[in-house]
C-alpha cells in the first residue's frame, strides 16, 4: 500500500533545502544571521534585488529555472527589471558532476565499447533537465549525447507540489494573481515540463520535425539514432555550425545577417502556419546556422502544437487585425479562448480600438513587438480572457525571434518581413477555392441543423410533457455558498500543511546541526512555517470575501 503521507514528506524535505537557499541570497533573516549577530553571504545579500532572485532561482533547481524561463515571456505580468534577469536563466545553468562513461555503460551495457570510439567527459552544454556531451561513434561519425540529470524526476515532482501550494495560497489572497490566472500558467508549465522529462517524447519530436522539413533545402534536421536513445538519453547527429547570434562566424562564412533573420522568420512561420508544430523555445542557444547557410533547431523537448482548427482561428485573428475589424477580432478571441468572463464588451472593444490606433500612429519600423504583445495581453487579463497554452508559446517564440533579429540587424523592421506571409494568408482567404470550401461547410452545417432540429424539438416536448425539462438558473446565493465551500477547503488545506510542518519540526529537533536556543535551525524553520500556515487558516476564517 502506498504511503498516504509520501507527498507531504517529500515536500518537507525539499522545503528545508529551498529555505536554506532563499536565506543564502538574503530572502530570509532567520538563517542570514548567526547567533552572534554576524551575517552570512554578505556578497549575495548586498546584490541587487532582481539579480538575487535570478541567482536564487538558478540554485533552487531545474523546476524553478524552467518556471522562471516561462515567466520571462510574460512582460504583462512582471516588472521589466525582473524580466531582464529571468531571460539570463536560459544559458546559465551550472553543470552537474556526472560520470558520463559510467552513465552510458549503465544504459547500454556491453554494447558501450562497440558503439563509441570516444566520449568527451565534460559537457558542452548544461540545461535544467539534461546535459549535452559530444561523442564519436565507432565508425567515426560525431554525435551529440543528451542525458537526463540523475534523480531529476523526484526533485521536479516535489518542486511542483511546493509551487502548486504557493500559487494556491497567493490566488486565495490576491485578486491580481487570480486575474492573471497563474494557476493555469502553472498547469500548462507542468504539462510541458513532464513532456520534457520524457526523452522518448523528444525523440518523437525530432523525427516529426525532420519529416516536416524533409523537402526544405534550407533546414538541417538532426538525425536520431533510435537504437542509442531511450527515456534517459538521446543520441543525435552532430550539427556543425555556429550560434545564430554569432556575427563574427557569419562574416567568416560570408553569410549575410539579413539572410539569417529572414530565414529564421520564414522557418518559424512555416512551423506555425503550415505544420502546426513549432519550437516552443527558439532562443539563440537552440538555433544553429551551418557553414553552408542552413538553419538547424536544437532541443526539441518542448514543442507547441496546433490543430487545424487552431490554425484556422489564428488566421482569422490575423485577418481581423489587419482589417482593423474589432467586432470580428472579439468574436475570434471568444472562439480561441478556453475561459472568458467579459464584464463590459463595449469597454473591451474600445481597448482593442486603442491598440489599432497605437499601430496606425507608428511607422512599421517603430512598432515594438514586445510592447504590443504586452499591451494586448494586458487587455486579455483585464477582461478575464484565458487563451490556450499554444498561443502563449507562440507569442514567446515571436518575441524571442524578434530579439534575435534586432540583435543581428539593429533597426529591424519585423513587420515588413512578415508582410508577404500576411498577404499570403489574405490571398488564401479570398481565393475562389477557399470561398467555395467555406460555402460548402456552411451549407453542411445548415443541413445538419435542419436535419436534427425536428428530433430536438420532439425531445424537448417529451421532457416538458413528462416534467423532466430543467433550466439552469444563475443564483448569487448559490454562488456565495460555493465560495464558502471553497473557503472551507482552503482553510482545511492550510491547517493540514501547518500541522505537517509543525510535526516535521518536532521530528527534526535532534538533528545534528547548528542550533538556536537548544533546537536545530531546521526545526525552527519548520515551526515558523507551520505556525504561519496555522495563523493563515485562522485569519482566513475571519476574512470576508
Amino acid at each position: 500500500m502506498e504511503n498516504p503521507f509520501k507527498n507531504q514528506v517529500i515536500k518537507i524535505k525539499r522545503t528545508a533545502k529551498l529555505t536554506q537557499i532563499l536565506a543564502k541570497y538574503g530572502f530570509r533573516d532567520l538563517l542570514a544571521r548567526r547567533s552572534d549577530g554576524s551575517r552570512e553571504d554578505e556578497d549575495y545579500i548586498d546584490g541587487s534585488f532582481y539579480k538575487r532572485i535570478r541567482l536564487a532561482i538558478e540554485e533552487l533547481g531545474p523546476t524553478f529555472v524552467k518556471f522562471g524561463q516561462t515567466l520571462a515571456s510574460r512582460e504583462d505580468l512582471l516588472p521589466g527589471e525582473l524580466i531582464i534577469e529571468l531571460r539570463k536563466l536560459q544559458d546559465r545553468v551550472p553543470p552537474q558532476d556526472i560520470d558520463i562513461i559510467a552513465y552510458l555503460q549503465e544504459q547500454l551495457g556491453e554494447n558501450f565499447s562497440k558503439v563509441f570510439r570516444e566520449v568527451n567527459k565534460e559537457p558542452i552544454a548544461s540545461a535544467s533537465i539534461a546535459q549535452v556531451y559530444k561523442a564519436v561513434l565507432i565508425d567515426g561519425r560525431p554525435v551529440i549525447l543528451k542525458v537526463r540529470r540523475p534523480h531529476i524526476r523526484k526533485t521536479i515532482e516535489s518542486d511542483l507540489l511546493i509551487l502548486k501550494d504557493i500559487i494556491y495560497f497567493l490566488s486565495d489572497y490576491s485578486a491580481a494573481i487570480r486575474q492573471i490566472n497563474l494557476t493555469y500558467i502553472l498547469e500548462a508549465f507542468q504539462k510541458t515540463l513532464i513532456e520534457e522529462l520524457s526523452f522518448i517524447h523528444e525523440a518523437r519530436n525530432i523525427q516529426q520535425f525532420a519529416q516536416n522539413f524533409k523537402d526544405h533545402d534550407k533546414v538541417h534536421s538532426m538525425q536520431l539514432f533510435d537504437e542509442l536513445s531511450n527515456d534517459e538519453m538521446i543520441c543525435v547527429s552532430w550539427v556543425e555550425g555556429f550560434k545564430v547570434t554569432d556575427k563574427e562566424q557569419a562574416q567568416l562564412y560570408n553569410i549575410k545577417l539579413e539572410y539569417i533573420v529572414e530565414l529564421g522568420v520564414e522557418l518559424f512561420l512555416t512551423q506555425v502556419l503550415e505544420h502546426g508544430f513549432f519550437h516552443a523555445d527558439p532562443h539563440p542557444g537552440n538555433v544553429v546556422v551551418t557553414p553552408d547557410g542552413k538553419m538547424s533547431f536544437l532541443d526539441l523537448g518542448a514543442m507547441g502544437r496546433m490543430l487545424p482548427s487552431d490554425q484556422q482561428l489564428l488566421e482569422d485573428f490575423i485577418v481581423a487585425f489587419i482589417n482593423k475589424d474589432a467586432d470580428s477580432l472579439i468574436y475570434t478571441i471568444k472562439k480561441m479562448a478556453i475561459h472568458i468572463e467579459i464584464e463590459n464588451e463595449k469597454a473591451l472593444k474600445r481597448e482593442i480600438l486603442d491598440i489599432f490606433d497605437m499601430v496606425t500612429s507608428n511607422t512599421l519600423e517603430h512598432i515594438d513587438i514586445k510592447t504590443f504583445f504586452s499591451k494586448f495581453s494586458g487587455v486579455l487579463n483585464k477582461n478575464n480572457i484565458l487563451m490556450p497554452d499554444h498561443i502563449y508559446l507562440l507569442v514567446r517564440g515571436v518575441v524571442i525571434m524578434e530579439g534575435i533579429g534586432r540583435d543581428l540587424v539593429p533597426g529591424l523592421n519585423l513587420v515588413k518581413i512578415l508582410e508577404p506571409y500576411i498577404s499570403r494568408i489574405v490571398r488564401k482567404r479570398l481565393s475562389f477555392e477557399n470561398l467555395q470550401e467555406e460555402v460548402l461547410r456552411k451549407l453542411q452545417e445548415s443541413y445538419c441543423i435542419l436535419n436534427t432540429a425536428p428530433g430536438m424539438i420532439k425531445t424537448i416536448g417529451q421532457q416538458l410533457e413528462q416534467g423532466e425539462l430543467s433550466f439552469k438558473v444563475h443564483n448569487s446565493d448559490l454562488k456565495n455558498l460555493y465560495r464558502g465551500y471553497q473557503k472551507n477547503q482552503s482553510i482545511n488545506r492550510y491547517l493540514a500543511i501547518g500541522c505537517v510542518f509543525f510535526v516535521g519540526g518536532c521530528l527534526l529537533v535532534s538533528v545534528d546541526q547548528f542550533s538556536f536556543f537548544g533546537l536545530s535551525v531546521i526545526s525552527w524553520i519548520f515551526f515558523v512555517i507551520g505556525i504561519s500556515f496555522l495563523l493563515i487558516a485562522k485569519f482566513r476564517g475571519f476574512r470576508v470575501d
